[in-house]
């Protein structure tokens, strides 16, 4: 039976934020004299800032306090990744009218705050109605939780959704959610362990194309 739902992540799959993110954390690492572990960073990916600083400050006894950390990244990110200037992913609007002409129904699953989520969708005038926030759920990705209310909201069961996530926290979840997986690929970010995926696409073009031939 062929899926009726979808899901996308908003961060590295419809907003091309991720790289700015990444630009921002390698210049707070500097700073903070904290070596960039591209495999460790690939796993902050998907989880919210506070789990990452809180594990930064352990590991590396900063001196600094993990909500310091937090509110800084978030200073620089209202200069350097502001959602209206990041810009859309290549081709996901194209994904998104091509997936409602085929009938499924669409959602958001981010950890992204409620406010922004729906300030990208004001604001790229994006067709989608449905969304969950990490801000509703009790623990982030790699938890299910998020994915099982997104699919709730959309009318789906869960083994009846597709996901689309650029990282592999989303991706695990999805997978314990029950849910069939995309993973869509970005070269100018740390390598994402791919186990989880049923799909492998470098762009939402590929993305389209698996659509089409199920």
């Amino acid at each position: 039976m062929k899926k009726r739902g979808l899901i996308f992540d908003m961060d590295g799959v419809i907003l091309d934020s991720e790289i700015r993110y990444f630009e921002v954390h390698q210049q707070m690492f500097k700073t903070l004299s904290i070596p960039l572990d591209p495999v460790q960073y690939a796993t902050f990916m998907g989880k919210t800032g506070d789990e990452m600083w809180e594990e930064l400050v352990t590991q590396h006894e900063l001196p600094e306090t993990a909500s310091a950390l937090l509110e800084e990244e978030h200073r620089l990110f209202q200069i350097h990744a502001k959602p209206e200037e990041c810009g859309l992913k290549e081709g996901v609007k194209q994904v998104i009218e091509q997936a409602a002409s085929l009938g499924y129904d669409i959602g958001i699953a981010s950890s992204s705050s409620l406010q922004k989520i729906e300030r990208v969708i004001r604001h790229y005038e994006l067709p989608i109605t449905h969304y969950v926030s990490g801000e509703e759920v009790m623990r982030s990705k790699p938890d299910p939780a998020i994915f099982r209310l997104a699919a709730s909201r959309i009318g789906h069961a869960p083994e009846d959704c597709l996901v689309i996530e650029d990282a592999a926290n989303g991706m695990i979840g999805a997978k314990a959610a029950g849910m069939e997986v995309i993973a869509l690929l970005d070269d100018r970010m740390p390598m994402q362990r791919l186990e989880q995926a049923d799909h492998v696409a470098r762009s939402h073009a590929e993305i389209e194309e698996i659509l089409r031939k199920r």
